[in-house]
């Protein structure tokens, strides 16, 4: 690289670092994702070693977006492709784990999702993303909504689902929705 364009990621970074984290760390608690501080900084390198290897910086138009939308873009879907490889990587083991320690006929097929919890649009979306693992564009093609109203609804049947089994309190769900 040259020593130009090395110096102008040096400054990229000293400068933007801290957004960079901050921008990670809301995107696991706005999802409530479980990933402890060594994938918070996983996460943070493969933003580093996606904006160096991309270019991005000569890439960047401030026509098009803001600094600030631009790095949050790009932790976001960073974030979002560590934790499904991670997912991924842990189903994997799941299921190997469970394939060896029990028989075949204890092993229940699809979702369990509760009754009465979710209406019957935010059950299938549910089971559209987590089950048959499409994404919001194919669900919305799907059930002929919106992509944005696909994460909409999984997002309330998330809340409730928490909610449900205790994993947030209503003044968490409350704030939530509060935040911008």
């Amino acid at each position: 690289m040259h020593t130009e364009l090395r110096c102008t990621y040096d400054i990229f970074f000293e400068n933007y670092s801290r957004f960079i984290m901050s921008c990670i760390k809301n995107f696991i608690r706005m999802n409530n994702i479980p990933i402890n501080h060594e994938d918070v900084d996983d996460i943070y390198q493969n933003i580093a070693i996606k904006i160096i290897k991309n270019k991005y910086i000569e890439k960047y138009d401030n026509e098009k977006s803001s600094m600030s939308t631009w790095i949050g873009t790009i932790s976001r879907t960073t974030a979002i492709d560590y934790y499904r490889m991670k997912r991924h990587h842990y189903n994997e083991t799941d299921i190997s784990e469970a394939d060896s320690c029990v028989g075949q006929e204890d092993v229940q097929p699809g979702l369990q999702l509760p009754g009465g919890v979710l209406s019957r649009r935010q059950a299938q979306v549910i089971s559209l993303f987590f089950q048959e693992g499409l994404e919001a564009g194919e669900i919305a093609g799907r059930l002929g909504i919106s992509p944005q109203t696909v994460r909409s609804i999984k997002f309330q049947a998330l809340e409730k689902l928490r909610r449900h089994y205790g994993a947030v309190s209503e003044e968490e769900v409350a704030q939530r929705r509060k935040a911008p």
